[in-house]
């Protein structure tokens, strides 16, 4: 169609990630991309799938182009662009290998930097700051992203330093989420339970709150969760594993509390995701939740258990859960996909970077 952007998708992350934030958000681009009458957009694919929510529908919309090599060698290899005249936005810091109208990256987090050692850090973060330096365009997830961004790579242009928050399916999927009352003395935690994700601390503050119990959404279970599980909560824990947006759903509707207790986030999408749902969020006080949270979420004072607990404890009071519940369904209505991709695509057009 006359005047669209021509547009590469650079969807390596979905040979990376089953499910995780950067996949969520980029699967909601792609629908974005698939219906928007301003851009012509076409797709790399990794050769193997791993998302696990991955969308026929994308590649009967957008043109594709798979690539033939395993993933764990193209993710750090430049991409082959078929069109020279096409704005290229790349998922995970890859460089384009011939020239583009545009070189756009998203950037989340570092917890690479932060949190891995060894060659795994050296040829991510190698890969991530040549990225950053070599493109028109930076799309930071949070104000903090866009920190550590300046802090790691001190000679990069700040003015192609975009933040764009993440968003939420708040009208159509997330509010409104039934009123089940089966899980209404439980407190979720959901997604990774790395080192820095601080699973332990939502542990030991539900061993401090004898009233409730510990609901786990994500990964399985190792044998040695488990026994921590037992010796500090006995039998107040469920493990309900990895599971589709809808159940996800329910469960948040349903919850006590969502716990957060991350010392690290690039944005924090779960936060949003719970308040859409009614569900109170008590997380971490650190990098960027305060900046999504807002004053809608509860903070932990310090990164101890017992923090933690006092305000899961709070919460037992009405007025101040449903203080919590109408808070956090106000703040999540405040980020939405629309804003995040009308902005998104007026960085691909070139346009003037917007205030915000």
């Amino acid at each position: 169609m006359p005047g669209q952007q021509r547009l590469v998708l650079d969807c390596v992350i979905f040979g990376l990630q089953r499910f995780g934030g950067i996949s969520n958000y980029w699967a909601r681009l792609l629908d974005f991309a698939a219906t928007s009458p301003s851009v012509a957009p076409s797709l790399i694919l990794p050769q193997r799938l791993m998302y696990s929510e991955f969308d026929p529908a994308w590649v009967r919309r957008m043109p594709v182009l798979r690539e033939r090599l395993p993933v764990v060698v193209t993710r750090f290899m430049r991409a082959v662009i078929p069109e020279s005249d096409a704005a290229f936005h790349t998922s995970y810091y890859r460089l384009p290998r011939s020239r583009v109208s545009r070189y756009i990256v998203s950037a989340y987090d570092f917890t690479h930097e932060r949190y891995r050692t060894g060659i795994v850090r050296f040829a991510h973060t190698t890969q991530k700051l040549a990225s950053l330096r070599r493109a028109d365009a930076v799309l930071c997830i949070s104000h903090s992203t866009k920190r550590d961004i300046l802090d790691s790579c001190r000679d990069i242009d700040p003015e192609k330093l975009h933040v764009i928050h993440l968003g939420v399916d708040f009208h159509t999927f997330f509010r409104d989420g039934g009123s089940s009352t089966d899980n209404e003395n439980t407190v979720l935690f959901v997604g990774q339970r790395r080192r820095y994700k601080r699973f332990d601390l939502a542990v030991e503050a539900l061993r401090q709150c004898a009233h409730l119990r510990l609901g786990i959404v994500g990964p399985p279970l190792t044998n040695l969760e488990r026994a921590m599980l037992r010796a500090s909560l006995g039998t107040r824990w469920q493990e309900f594993g990895p599971v589709d947006t809808a159940e996800l759903r329910r469960l948040y509707s349903s919850a006590f509390a969502f716990i957060f207790p991350s010392d690290y986030e690039g944005f924090g999408l779960p936060v949003l995701e719970a308040m859409a749902c009614g569900c109170p969020v008590v997380a971490a006080n650190t990098s960027s939740l305060p900046e999504v949270g807002g004053h809608a979420a509860r903070y932990a004072v310090e990164q101890r258990g017992e923090s933690y607990a006092s305000q899961l404890d709070a919460l037992a009071t009405l007025s101040i859960r449903e203080a919590a519940v109408r808070n956090g369904i106000a703040r999540a209505g405040k980020f939405s996909w629309t804003k995040t991709f009308e902005h998104t695509f007026s960085i691909y057009a070139g346009a003037p970077r917007i205030a915000l």
